[in-house]
């Protein structure tokens, strides 16, 4: 169902062209007449359906189509019969015809809305289908559809709107009240007075007691119609304090309720009320609530309706004044009764509001009724209110929707009734505040309705009429400071006084920020700053947090003028908190005291901190906040214990705060500087901030000095070693305060006055002052300690306590700077100040006079820094999306500012740069490739130093040096990690003239980058193996640079010559695509450009959905629009032309891809949907093209392109390798290139081999696979180069890296085996094990297992390439076969340093790895290698063993390459004999294909062979499918010893022809076993492919005892005419006949007697069994080539002259006999005819041989095609 609905969505956004999926869906639904026509009956395919097409005109109401309409009206029409169960589909529940009348009056209520035709037609049946529901409303179905209209009410006639309001009222029974109560209630709120008080509360009720609400709580009253009645609540109790009597109260008498019979009798009548007719009351009402919606319905009608809601809501006043015991039911039953009559009266109040509207009219009569309606709803919600089902999810909804009405009616006539509202509102809301359980901080949804409702008539009153809102707000307000007499309560009763109080406080403080008015706030602050200052509020209690907060909450609104009262106010409360700390007065406060210190007023300061916004507001209040800290710093510094940490942690969440948007790189005034030290000074002194320390346990202790000290010392250490002694939320304060914080740099000229202040900062009594060496020692500790033990204690003797401490400040605050963050500081985007922390922690360095041991801190500092930066970085390395971003934008802001600081004018200063920017780039390579830092780099190599320093030659001249040997450095190593990029990041700096701020680069660059080649062979650049050593990412490189090479010879590279040809390139491509948009715009544009959705080759994968642009919005769209349908075009026409077999032309493919490139460049930035889609086709095609054209030419662009793209918008680098890993994977299902295993023809050398191996030979490829193969070396070098780049700082592009090994090295085997392809498929093993080594670092480290699992597949495709007997292969081109042994070199060389990892890693304890890696694992069966008896040493064995084959592999090729080069006097290989058999029992445990080739690679090894054999004959049963296995068990002694392994021929896979013709050789006696099989081979071969072997077949009837092969070749005869013919030519020349007069001949004669005579037996056997068509064809072929043949006897005794003329005489006698004769020694050759003039007599002794020729046509090619074919003919 859901794939249907999503279709229909999709539908519905283009109707046009799916116009035959929604006819196929019209055609699912029931037709309208079979549904109007006796008992119909739907299936589920139809429900479905009508839904679809429902939700089809929900979306598209206006389809020009009316068959969805009259289907769906159709149905709608027909839902009175679906009232009967036999309507809808065996099984379907009544839920999911719930479902579906809900889904289905949705669609049509929304399609409705958006369609007045629609609407109109669906109204004409809305009323007959509603009434007669009404009328059959006993159906349970019927109730399911009322439920259903009750959630979506089509539209309806206005005529049939009144008559259905009727039918609901009749056919719904609904009553309020019984009879007699209902006499007894002839008092209505219509009449109540205006100036009656409805509520009424006493306060010395306790309302969290059920009872007592049930009988004395305050409820509403029904007044009467008496006026004099209206002061009948004001009662004064005692004269001291006033008291509300309940106006429940007054119903008691009213309505009799005190009477116990009439008590009864209501009771009674809510029992009889059935929860079934419940349930229809709750319909009727929401029915005709919605129908109130729709249309108008007539006065009368309305006045019943109201009157009846009116009723309902009366008898609420009764219904909840039952006592729960009192009822009947209990339990369960008693919940869902009470929450069905609740419903109701929901319902009826929602109908009672929406009937106001009708009273919102002039006159007496209609005030009257709205004075009596709003009376009767503030009744109902104090009944709710003070009810004991108040709790009820129900009862609270009813609250709500009855305020809601209360709401309503204060904005009816213009805000009339808003005084009178208000002074009756008021005790509503008191009533509600009163509640006891409000108090917590959670106030409950009754507060929330009430606040909600307060706000709304607030904000309309204000701009109405503000002084019955002032009246109202100060009327509550005085509730505040309200006095009561306590003395004669208990404690218990007393805290019924602090409920309203507490709970007032709480609505005022949430009024003032909901309606958000500075009026307002002035209204209402003064009186809380009073209370607070004088009265009980003045005392640590419940009242004063709750006022507090309330200040706050105020304060944070923003006012300036309540702002500053309230801060002063806060900032006064929390100083004089301190001061009581510790003495005699603090132990007799109440606990709220501490409350207020701890949790009140520092919550209060983050509350302004977050609230205020206004750059004024804030900066001043951040000064007030830091002057507070550091004068309760001051204060608390001198407490003993912990108090210094528990005053200054408070506030530190909202210092946090309000420095979160400080710029700390900007100017900062001295004043809020030093304070800023001042605060860190203290956090370090009270060890507040977060521990940057891994301290060991077993740390020397220092406790000779520091016993004196007591705890303060070790408190000093755990800050920094932690662990974190304080509230987490401090911890993250003092984190976040640092990223805002400036350098504490107060004064840089006189360090002896910074401490003059640094020790007004402790108080003089304090223990930790100036004059305690003790603690100054502490503090020497602690400082290096956090220095990471840098500095030794003993050489900070120097420094005094207090500039120690000051000192691990500053320690604390830069590292934890890039601990908490990474070191990025507090900035907008527009600033233009490095946001590097570095450049606040070598702020610190650059102060002159620093004495030596400051100095060593200060640098130790900038080290521990830039560690702590290392940490953060790597802990970030597996994030992935927007924290990727992040981190490497952290990373770049760092390196830039470190380039930057290479020009500082303090040599030092230099040499710290330096050594941190080296390790940064060593330690996160990404940084080699990151645009931002190559620009950094370049523009500081030529860039002027400052102006105040030019003057200084000597300066400018290190700084030069400097910059020109790193930026060397850079490129060289960026080079010889990833030469393509590297190249296209140059040439992107190249193109961008105003980086360089010249139109051409400096002599410094030019020279810089002159000097550096690339190429083939040995590079002088860089020493070692590195990934630039590779040849195919050397031949990538070479095409990345667009230099006009021969990628298959040697080449050197020069990188700025190249660079700078294609830098020019790409500036033109660039400047054409933006000529040509100006040359559009300035002509207005052209015709829209024809769709790019048709012309695709159907065998190509889906580039892309529908056309690219259809609807162009401006000139420049139209403009791309144009361009990309000609550049798809143009790309999809070279596409297709290749897989025609074109020749795709170089230069012009080329030239379309650039400028397709840099139209996408061009428009980068965009983001308008319609370009997105189109450049992302255009982005997949230039990125599928060169896999579809697979040649080397084509694969050369790719890489050009490709990398183009990577290093002009590395942002779509994720992009790119996407779609090039969906190419790379197509490859391998078409079976291209490395992936075609399914060629098995070689070349040249191929033609001899279809014979010796099993199967048919395959026809010669369409294309040359080592074309296709070179073209996957070049984008294998792409790949390998991409995963340099984005190995360290992208977790999606190596994820698709993954994805794309995982594909490559799937089982089983899939990799050509052609010989060219050696060196590219070791590459490629070579690029997995690089990627499966990224285990070890920690983007990947959560892919560890699965890592490993690839690494052991890659491993186990290497030993699968030696599963073949080794090939060769010469293309003619020596570097070519260089390129192939470095290939297999590099692989070996990673092996062997894989190994000696491998080794170290574990002596390390590698085993002992969390449970996601496979080490250790014992006799289990592993997913790649199966059963293994232990993984570790298993895979060290084969790892080993793939090491001697590639090695060996390596100097077969070598030898190849270089036959007569120098090598070693001795073989690398020197392997025992134990180690051969471990050699082949590893082999043959993971393919036994690969242990037999071991013995084709070592064919003299007999320990080998020996080994292999047993482990064949003990593995016999698994190995069946391996026919080269057969000469180890099928051998001369097993036939000799009749050996029971033979008995498994006849199940062995097919072997070559030429190994089963070796067992018909004596040495197997014609064994009947060994004989079958080679039949059962023979015969799986067609006849013409045996023929090959026909000298040997009928050399094997000599020993053919059982006449085994004479069957069979009678059996071919009888397939195969060709190989009878070719038979009975062997057979007749086999044929001997001794020549009389020889006896040697006649004894040969003799010896042979036996096969002679079988010879002509066997020939008249086949001519026997020929049928008439075949011995036709034969006697005309032999009797047409004996004519020939006999010339040869005819010229023997002519004279030598004139046999030429006699070849000629006898070749005009001889006639053609039909025209399907071929040539003896060319079955495939069809003769047509004899050249009688091409007779030639040869040299020859005994007879006279001639060649003649033939005219020939191949059999089943052109007849047409007549060719010349000579043969030798000669008579024995």
């Amino acid at each position: 169902m859901e794939s249907l609905l999503e279709l229909c969505d999709l539908i519905a956004q283009n109707p046009a062209q799916f116009s035959e999926k929604l006819a196929w869906i019209c055609n699912r639904c029931p037709s309208p007449e079979s549904l109007l026509t006796g008992s119909p009956r739907v299936s589920r395919s139809q429900l479905n359906a009508i839904l679809g097409v429902a939700r089809f005109l929900s979306k598209c109401p206006d389809h020009a189509h009316e068959t969805p309409k009259s289907l769906l009206l159709g149905f709608y029409r027909s839902i009175p019969s679906s009232f009967n169960p036999s309507f809808w589909p065996q099984s379907f529940s009544k839920d999911s015809i719930s479902t579906f009348f809900n889904d289905l009056l949705n669609c049509i209520y929304r399609a409705a809305d958006l369609s007045t035709d629609f609407a109109a037609d669906v109204a004409g049946f809305t009323g007959e289908i509603v009434i007669y529901t009404i009328n059959n409303s006993d159906s349970e179905i019927s109730r399911i559809f009322l439920n259903a209209l009750c959630l979506n009410f089509p539209p309806i006639q206005p005529s049939d709107a009144n008559n259905l309001v009727s039918t609901l009222l009749d056919r719904f029974e609904i009553s309020a009240i019984p009879s007699s109560p209902r006499e007894a209630l002839s008092i209505t709120p219509d009449t109540t007075s205006a100036q009656s008080s409805p509520i009424s509360v006493n306060h010395h009720q306790s309302p969290g007691n059920d009872t007592s609400i049930a009988s004395a709580g305050s409820t509403s009253s029904v007044a009467s119609r008496d006026e004099a009645s209206s002061s009948r609540g004001i009662m004064v109790n005692g004269g001291s304090s006033l008291t509300w009597k309940s106006n429940m109260d007054i119903m008691d008498g009213t309505m009799g309720l005190n009477d116990a019979s009439v008590y009864k009798k209501a009771l009674a009548f809510f029992e009889e009320e059935s929860v079934k007719s419940l349930g229809k009351q709750e319909i009727a009402f929401k029915l005709i609530g919605h129908l109130l919606d729709k249309v108008t319905i007539d006065p009368m009608l309305l006045e019943h309706v109201r009157g009846v809601a009116k009723e309902q809501l009366q008898s609420i006043l009764i219904f909840l004044k039952i006592r729960k015991n009192d009822w009947a039911e209990q339990g369960q039953l008693l919940k869902v009764r009470i929450n069905s009559k609740l419903s109701v009266y929901q319902a009826a109040a929602r109908l009672q509001i929406k009937a106001l509207p009708s009273l919102d009219a002039e006159g007496k009569s209609s005030k009257r009724l709205l004075h009596g309606a709003l009376a009767l709803l503030i009744e109902a919600s104090e009944a709710c209110l003070l009810s004991v089902w108040r709790k009820l999810r129900a009862c609270e909804v009813l609250f709500s929707s009855l305020l809601a009405g209360i709401s309503q009616a204060a904005v009816t006539r213009g805000g009339q009734l808003l005084r009178i509202l208000l002074i009756r509102f008021k005790p509503l809301v008191l009533a509600t505040c009163a509640q006891a359980d409000t108090w917590g901080s959670s106030p409950g949804v009754m507060f929330e309705s009430v606040l909600k409702t307060c706000c709304e008539i607030i904000c309309f009153g204000w701009t109405k009429d503000r002084s019955p809102v002032d009246t109202f707000i100060m009327g509550l307000a005085t509730n505040v400071r309200e006095r009561n007499d306590y003395e004669e309560e208990d404690g218990k009763e007393k805290q019924a006084v602090p409920a309203l109080q507490l709970n007032v406080i709480r609505l005022l403080a949430e009024l003032t920020v909901a309606v958000n008015k500075p009026e307002l706030v002035d209204l209402i602050l003064p009186l809380f700053i009073e209370s607070l200052e004088e009265g009980d509020a003045s005392t640590p209690g419940l009242l004063r947090i709750r006022l507090l907060d309330a200040v706050s909450r105020m304060a944070s609104l923003g006012f300036e003028k309540s702002y500053r009262e309230a801060i002063v106010l806060i900032i006064r409360s929390y100083l004089g908190k301190l001061s009581i700390v510790g003495s005699a007065e603090s132990r007799t406060q109440a606990p709220e005291a501490t409350t207020e210190r701890v949790e009140t007023l520092p919550a209060g300061f983050l509350l302004i901190a977050r609230g205020i916004t206004t750059t004024k507001l804030r900066s001043e209040y951040r000064h007030r906040l830091l002057s507070l800290c550091s004068d309760v710093g001051l204060a608390a510094e001198s407490k003993s214990g912990r108090s210094g940490a528990d005053f200054l942690g408070p506030l530190l969440p909202a210092v946090a705060e309000i420095c979160s948007d400080f710029d700390p790189s900007v100017g900062v005034e001295p004043s809020l500087l030093k304070l800023f030290r001042n605060l860190w000074f203290y956090i370090a002194l009270f060890g507040l901030a977060p521990p940057i320390q891994k301290i060991p346990t077993g740390t020397k202790s220092v406790s000779t000095s520091l016993n004196s000290v007591g705890s303060m010392g070790a408190i000093a250490l755990q800050a920094v070693g932690g662990p974190y002694m304080w509230n987490e939320q401090w911890l993250s304060a003092v984190q976040r305060t640092s990223q805002g914080t400036p350098p504490l740099v107060v004064s840089s000229v006189k360090w002896l006055e910074d401490e003059l202040e640094l020790n007004a900062l402790h108080n003089p009594g304090s223990r930790r002052g100036s004059g305690n060496e003790k603690a100054a020692v502490s503090q020497r500790t602690a400082l290096s300690a956090a220095l990471g033990g840098r500095v030794e204690v003993s050489a900070m003797s120097s420094i005094s306590g207090v500039k120690a401490n000051y000192l691990l400040a500053v320690a604390f605050l830069e590292i934890i700077r890039f601990s908490s963050n990474g070191g990025i500081l507090n900035g907008g985007p527009s600033s233009t100040v490095s946001r590097s922390a570095f450049s606040c922690v070598f702020e610190y360095l650059k102060s002159p006079n620093l004495m030596p041991a400051v100095s060593q801190c200060l640098t130790a500092i900038v080290h521990q820094a830039f560690e702590a930066a290392i940490v953060w970085l790597e802990a970030r390395a597996t994030e992935t999306g927007q924290e990727a971003e992040i981190r490497e934008s952290t990373l770049s802001v760092h390196t830039c500012f470190l380039i930057k600081n290479l020009s500082s004018r303090d040599e030092h200063i230099r040499d710290i740069s330096l050594n941190l920017l080296t390790r940064l780039r060593d330690r996160f390579p990404q940084i080699l490739w990151n645009p931002s830092c190559l620009d950094a780099l370049l523009l500081s190599v030529h860039s002027d130093p400052p102006t105040a320093l030019v003057n200084d030659p000597a300066y400018v001249a290190s700084v030069r040096s400097l910059y020109q040997r790193i930026v060397r450095e850079w490129i060289i190593v960026s080079l010889s990690h990833a030469p393509c990029t590297s190249q296209g990041l140059l040439q992107e700096r190249l193109c961008k003239a105003d980086t360089w701020q010249r139109t051409q680069p400096t002599a410094d660059v030019v020279s810089l980058l002159s000097e550096i080649r690339i190429g083939t062979g040995k590079n002088d650049c860089w020493t070692g193996t590195k990934t630039a050593n590779i040849p195919a990412v050397m031949a990538a490189a070479a095409a990345a640079s667009g230099g006009n090479l021969k990628l298959s010879d040697a080449f050197n590279l020069e990188v700025l010559g190249t660079g700078m040809v294609s830098a020019t390139v790409k500036c033109n491509h660039a400047g054409e695509i933006a000529g040509m948009r100006r040359l559009y715009e300035s002509i207005g544009g052209l015709d829209k450009p024809p769709s790019v959705g048709s012309g695709l080759n159907p065998d190509l994968p889906e580039l892309g959905s529908g056309a690219l642009l259809q609807h162009p919005q401006s000139k420049n769209e139209s403009f791309n629009e144009m361009l990309l349908s000609r550049f798809v075009s143009l790309l999809q026409k070279f596409v297709n032309n290749a897989e025609k077999g074109c020749e795709v032309d170089k230069s012009s493919f080329r030239e379309t891809c650039s400028q397709a490139t840099a139209l996408l460049l061009s428009n980068m930035g965009s983001d308008s949907e319609s370009k997105v889609e189109g450049f992302s086709q255009l982005l997949r095609l230039l990125c599928w093209c060169p896999a579809y054209i697979t040649t080397p030419d084509a694969m050369e662009t790719g890489v050009y392109i490709w990398t183009w793209l990577v290093s002009a918008a590395p942002q779509w680098g994720s992009l790119v390798l996407a779609e090039l890993v969906d190419a790379w994977l197509w490859t391998i299902d078409t079976k291209r290139g490395l992936f075609a295993s399914d060629v098995m023809y070689y070349g040249p050398a191929a033609k001899l081999r279809p014979h010796l191996a099993p199967g048919e030979p395959e026809r010669l490829p369409e294309k040359d696979p080592v074309e296709q193969i070179m073209a996957h070396r070049l984008w294998l070098g792409f790949f390998i180069d991409r995963f340099e780049v984005v190995r360290h700082n992208s977790v999606e592009q190596l994820l698709l890296i993954g994805r794309m090994l995982q594909g490559t090295t799937k089982l089983p085997w899939n990799f050509s085996r052609h010989p060219a392809v050696t060196g590219t498929f070791f590459t490629l093993m070579l690029f997995g094990l690089k990627f499966c080594s990224c285990q070890s670092q920690g983007n990947l480290h959560n892919f560890r297992t699965g890592l490993q699992l690839l690494e052991d597949r890659i491993y186990r495709a290497s030993l699968g390439w030696f599963a073949h007997e080794p090939e060769w292969y010469d293309l003619n081109n020596n570097n070519f076969a260089q390129s192939e042994v470095q290939s297999l070199s590099v692989f070996v060389h990673h092996l062997l340093s894989e190994r000696l990892d491998t080794s170290h890693h574990d002596s390390k304890g590698r085993g002992l790895e969390n449970g996601g890696s496979f080490n250790g694992v014992k006799d289990q069966c592993h997913p790649v290698w199966g059963q293994m008896e232990n993984y570790t040493v298993g895979r060290e064995k084969r790892q080993l063993l793939l090491l001697m084959l590639c090695q060996h592999e390596a100097d077969r090729l070598d030898v190849w390459a270089q036959p007569i080069g120098p090598k070693e006097s001795t073989s690398r290989l020197k392997i025992s004999s134990e180690k051969w058999i471990d050699y082949a029992r590893i082999a043959f445990s993971v393919d036994p294909r690969i242990a037999l080739s071991l013995a084709a690679r070592f064919p003299t090894n007999s320990t080998l062979k020996s080994e292999l054999t047993q482990l064949v004959q003990s593995h016999i049963l698994e190995i069946r499918d391996i026919p080269e296995a057969l000469p180890y068990f099928v051998t001369p002694k097993a036939v000799d010893e009749n050996s029971s392994l033979l008995q498994q021929l006849p199940h062995w896979a097919a072997c070559s022809i030429t190994q089963a013709l070796e067992f018909l050789t004596p040495s197997y006696k014609g064994h009947p076993r060994v004989m079958a099989y080679v039949l059962r081979v023979l015969e799986s071969y067609p006849p013409e492919r045996v023929t090959f072997f026909m000298p040997q077949l009928v050399q094997a009837l000599r020993y053919d005892d059982e006449s085994l092969v004479e069957g069979y070749l009678l059996r071919a005869t009888q397939r195969s005419d060709i190989f009878a013919h070719i038979l009975i030519w062997h057979l007749q020349g086999e044929t001997y006949v001794p020549e009389p007069g020889k006896d040697a001949d006649y004894a040969k004669f003799l010896q042979d007697r036996s096969f002679q005579d079988l010879l002509p037996v066997v020939r008249q056997r086949i001519i026997d069994g020929f049928n008439p068509k075949a011995l036709d064809l034969f006697e005309r072929e032999f009797d047409f080539f004996d004519k020939v043949t006999s010339i040869s006897g005819v010229l023997f005794p002519l004279p030598k002259e004139e046999r030429r003329a006699g070849i000629r005489r006898e070749l005009e006698k001889i006639q053609m006999q039909g025209d399907d004769l071929y040539l003896p020694t060319a079955p495939n050759k069809l003769v047509r005819g004899i050249q009688v003039d091409s007779g030639i007599p040869l040299q020859s002794a005994a007879k006279v041989p001639i060649m003649i020729t033939f005219n020939v046509v191949d059999r089943g090619g052109d007849g047409s095609d007549v060719k010349p074919q000579a043969c030798i003919f000669k008579v024995f």
